[in-house]
């Protein structure tokens, strides 16, 4: 078991498709190549409403940035897709003024134009309304494409249908773009083209020689009647055209993966439900090796080489980014590093250290240069640290606050930074300033009290018989039934939210690192990196004990038990290593994979906490929750089969981001064994 978890923390690293690689975009939606924009499904934004909202949005912030050329030639925009976000910046720009043109390698609405014939769309999320009236009403395909191509006619949306863009060169002040029929000028481009348009495809011999016999999507399953058919992929498409294929035709389906592990639980049952009634053949583990006229090649579980005849293939394995085409314009990735990227991780790492250091008293020189002159408390570099500590938690928990609490009602998150805040600035007050001006000696020990141990536990050692009693034993005793009674009696009703509504440690992570959350490591990898935890919670307690046991609280005496500690966790890993890696990694560095108290509680909260989040069966897969899971939770695993979650399957903090995100509603908090109707 150790070993299998070795190979996958330093094996190669797999994401599923609930982490997608995605654009590095700005929160204007523009790129990292300026006046380069990315809007719709390619940005990670899902659902008919949002992505016309999104385009709506992004020709106001062009409407503000853009001046109009005085070539004729130029145009001011060029949109290239005519989804949904390219029809909403299209309809838009042009009731703005501007020189627009949006041209699309399909037909406008490709991808609607795909789904299934009857296929039942919902414009979600209901209470959020459109800016622009389109004249949308929930129904199936054939509704809403009638409805839209009305709206199309009427504000008359010009569109090049069926001309691919190849190329996009950027120029001193404009863009010049080459299409396989015409080339164009463009002050700004817009890339709104989605990812369903470039399907993945297997790569085997004999794809471009039958293509036609190849199909990537099913429209109608009425077009195929007594036909041999075999469907490529384990995932919710592929398992939807074999459950609708199967009644008229003799369908097999073959996946690469050993178990279903993308579908939802509901198709997965189906499917199987179709194999035992011998109306359905499924081979697992099995890949794709050749397509012929006839017949398709491909590999068992046992490496038998085995040959499945077919009228048509139906290769469903997902879609992926146009990375040639990204890179050809010059897009990053956000999971890209580049020489810039591995530049600010070094500066960072320096920065963040130096100040650190500062605040250890590691520079005496600079220490007297700025503070050692000033009086009382102001001359401490811990009190001015704190500080700064301080307004930046509270300066970007508000920023955070309003980022998460989007439509203004959700008071989940508006609770959680308020207690955040409240807290950072209790505990600089309380301590920095009212007990160091009491006691300058003993004061940073209270910082045991909100940082109980195993987090911080210097608060019980290193005391002298010249100590007042009252002092050592109240803060000894106070720290010790912050860990053993108060925190046990907190996580049985509220799981890991410690974490999130009052630790100062986490606290800067959840509100100056909010802007890099999504950013944080996904996958099994990951997920196995967090064993590390339970190593540094292990040394911490045996440390502690050996320390009090041994040395009888002696820490000169009991020497690298101590030293090593208070260097390698309390200084690296506390401080420099995790705020450095903010913006690379995401806040939660630290409090995901080192901090031995966020363990302590995940044991207490696998061992008897009630709270849960749950979900409902209306997940799209629109991959939102676990993009912003700050600690790698595959959320979108447990929402798409409406499957709840808590420490005893995940590391998960309570945050609720992935709730505040969910544009279904899919997502909420629960207690186990109660009926709750509303967010707890």
């Amino acid at each position: 078991m150790f070993s299998e978890t070795l190979k996958v923390m330093f094996g190669p690293k797999k994401l599923g498709p609930s982490y997608p690689q995605k654009p590095l975009i700005s929160d204007e939606f523009e790129t990292n190549v300026k006046d380069l924009y990315i809007i719709g499904d390619l940005s990670g934004t899902p659902l008919i409403k949002l992505t016309l909202n999104q385009g709506y949005d992004l020709a106001h912030i062009l409407k503000q940035k853009i001046t109009s050329s005085e070539d004729p030639d130029i145009y001011d925009l060029i949109i290239i897709g005519a989804g949904c976000a390219g029809l909403g910046l299209l309809r838009e720009a042009n009731n703005l003024g501007l020189k627009v043109l949006c041209i699309d390698s399909n037909q406008s609405l490709n991808t609607i134009r795909n789904f299934t014939k009857g296929k039942p769309i919902f414009l979600e999320p209901e209470e959020l309304t459109f800016k622009a009236q389109w004249g949308l009403t929930e129904g199936t395909r054939e509704t809403i494409l009638k409805e839209f191509d009305r709206a199309i006619q009427e504000n008359n949306l010009k569109i090049n249908e069926y001309e691919k863009i190849e190329e996009i060169v950027k120029a001193s002040n404009y863009f010049t773009l080459k299409s396989d029929k015409s080339s164009y000028k463009a002050q700004t481009v817009v890339l709104a083209m989605g990812k369903s348009g470039n399907p993945r495809k297997a790569n085997v011999p004999g794809e471009s020689e039958y293509a036609h016999l190849i199909k990537h999507r099913l429209i109608d399953p009425n077009d195929y009647e007594d036909k041999d058919i075999v469907i490529y992929g384990g995932g919710d498409v592929a398992l939807e055209a074999a459950i609708a294929l199967s009644s008229n035709n003799k369908v097999t389906l073959t996946t690469i993966d050993k178990e279903f592990v993308f579908p939802k639980k509901r198709n997965i049952d189906q499917v199987l439900q179709l194999q035992k009634d011998s109306r359905l053949d499924i081979k697992m583990n099995t890949s794709l090796k050749g397509v012929g006229d006839k017949k398709l090649a491909i590999q068992t579980a046992n490496n038998e080489p085995e040959s499945i005849k077919y009228d048509y293939l139906f290769e469903m394995i997902g879609a992926e980014l146009p990375i040639g085409f990204l890179r050809k314009a010059g897009v990053r990735l956000e999971s890209d590093w580049h020489l810039n990227k591995w530049i600010g991780l070094v500066f960072s790492f320096i920065f963040v250290y130096l100040i650190y250091a500062w605040k250890k008293g590691m520079f005496p020189f600079y220490y007297g240069q700025f503070v050692g002159h000033l009086p009382g408390v102001l001359s401490a570099p811990s009190f001015w640290y704190s500080l700064v500590y301080t307004v930046l938690m509270v300066v970007f928990g508000i920023q955070a606050m309003k980022r998460w609490n989007r439509n203004g009602k959700d008071t989940y998150q508006t609770y959680r930074f308020i207690s955040l805040m409240f807290f950072q600035v209790l505990s600089f007050v309380g301590i920095e300033v009212i007990l160091a001006m009491i006691s300058p000696k003993y004061y940073w020990r209270a910082y045991g009290i909100n940082n109980p141990f195993p987090l911080l536990f210097d608060t019980f050692y290193n005391w002298t018989s010249n100590d007042p009693k009252i002092i050592m034993y109240g803060l000894i005793s106070i720290c010790l039934f912050m860990t053993f009674v108060v925190i046990p009696l907190f996580v049985r009703r509220h799981g890991k939210r410690f974490c999130t509504w009052i630790c100062g440690c986490g606290g800067l992570a959840e509100t100056f690192g909010d802007r890099w959350r999504h950013l944080s490591a996904k996958g099994v990898r990951a997920q196995k990196w967090e064993l590390v935890g339970d190593l540094i919670t292990f040394w911490a307690f045996t440390s502690a004990f050996v320390i009090l046991l041994v040395y009888q609280g002696n820490t000169g005496a009991s020497g690298l038990w101590h030293k090593s500690y208070a260097i390698i966790v309390d200084f690296w890993l506390v401080a420099v290593i995790p705020v450095a890696l903010y913006p690379f990694f995401g806040g939660k560095v630290w409090c995901r994979f080192w901090c031995p108290l966020a363990k302590y509680m995940q044991i207490l909260s696998k061992w008897y906490s009630t709270l849960q989040i749950e979900s409902n069966d209306k997940c799209i897969s629109c991959t939102q929750c676990s993009t912003f899971c700050e600690v790698g939770v595959d959320v979108m695993s447990f929402a798409k089969n409406a499957a709840p979650f808590d420490n005893t399957n995940s590391s998960c903090i309570q945050c609720g981001v992935c709730i505040s995100v969910c544009p279904m509603d899919v997502l909420k908090f629960s207690h186990k064994g109660e009926d709750k109707t509303k967010l707890d």
